[in-house]
């Protein structure tokens, strides 16, 4: 019998790995918006540009090396930002103890390590009295992750986007019971503050939409050194290490006479972009750019309203760096 993509069970790795090869045991089960299932690819070379043979076709094939990634799509819960801020910018610290647990996250130290914290991820799929799909990747660690807000009702207003990569080592049947679903609690964009460069956005009623992201560019080719391990045949990476990493901020927001946003772009103003969003007391999430400067500001329209468009150019502080996540939610352990 065919199976039915809403039998996904998911389960994403709660605390993190010991090292790139061995496989995390507590997790954490989301639900999730996209479709997309996982594939364990491996990728084969051939001789099709070798000379020799006295045609320019292919003979053979040879195994080369393991590409596993996806993408998560999720509306934005504390749980699930504070997942994906933890183990995407690598540098967490627990505040205090006993719920709401208080996180600080900053991105990693390179002068300290060079690699995120690893993950686990598990895909299951019941067919059949059995499994049409049960794997388990180990060391996983996230390439990019981009928080989105925009006006209107509904989770849809907070949604938050995480792509991820695998080192390649695939485990199935995995092995693991996925534990039940994760209590979540959503927050609604109607929650935001936000204050850009002295200006409350939110006070003036002029926000509209806009994205907060984080690239960490990992260097995956470098991931394939010379003794890095092997599985069936095919090369899996023995690091994943990060790249010349990109912060983002963007937004949206009805023109004003004047248009302070232009005048920031002109004068190369910077000041302080943070962010907040909350379900309740004990569940929010803070972003908090230290020195934000804008690159663009154009003219725009949402819904038959003049509006600007700003482009942010975070900057590193030599004190405070060039972003910091602080969440408080119910989940013990993340990333730890």
């Amino acid at each position: 019998m065919p199976a039915r993509v809403q039998q996904l069970i998911m389960g994403l790795g709660k605390g993190k790995q010991t090292n790139i090869s061995t496989a995390g045991s507590t997790f954490l089960r989301f639900k999730k918006l996209d479709t997309s299932l996982t594939t364990p690819k491996p990728v084969f070379e051939n001789d099709a540009a070798e000379i020799g043979k006295g045609h320019e076709f292919i003979t053979q094939t040879f195994p080369s090396h393991y590409e596993v990634g996806n993408r998560l799509e999720k509306y934005a819960s504390a749980e699930f930002v504070t997942w994906a801020a933890a183990f995407g910018l690598g540098n967490v610290v627990v505040v205090g103890s006993g719920a709401p647990y208080s996180y600080t996250i900053t991105p990693l130290n390179p002068g300290t390590t060079l690699e995120l914290p690893y993950f686990s991820l598990v895909e299951q799929v019941a067919e059949g009295g059995g499994s049409a799909i049960d794997n388990m990747y180990v060391g996983c660690a996230i390439e990019d992750f981009t928080y989105q807000f925009q006006y209107g009702p509904g989770r849809a207003s907070s949604k938050m986007t995480v792509n991820w990569v695998g080192g390649g080592l695939v485990t199935t049947p995995s092995g693991i019971t996925v534990p039940a679903l994760t209590t979540e609690n959503n927050m609604l964009a109607a929650s935001m503050a936000l204050s850009v460069n002295g200006v409350d956005y939110v006070a003036g009623k002029r926000i509209l939409s806009g994205s907060i992201g984080w690239k960490n560019n990992l260097l995956l080719n470098a991931g394939f050194y010379p003794g890095s391990g092997l599985q069936n045949g095919l090369q899996v990476r023995g690091r994943m290490e990060i790249g010349a990493r990109v912060p983002s901020f963007q937004f949206t927001a009805r023109l004003l006479a004047g248009s302070p946003e232009y005048a920031t772009l002109v004068a190369q103003t910077t000041g302080t972009a943070v962010l907040t969003v909350q379900h309740d007391a004990n569940n929010s999430v803070t972003f908090t750019f230290p020195q934000m400067a804008f690159q663009m500001a154009e003219n725009a329209e949402a819904d038959g309203i003049v509006a600007v468009s700003v482009t942010g150019a975070p900057q590193y502080n030599v004190t405070t760096g060039v972003l910091s996540v602080t969440t408080q939610c119910g989940i013990a352990g993340i990333a730890q």
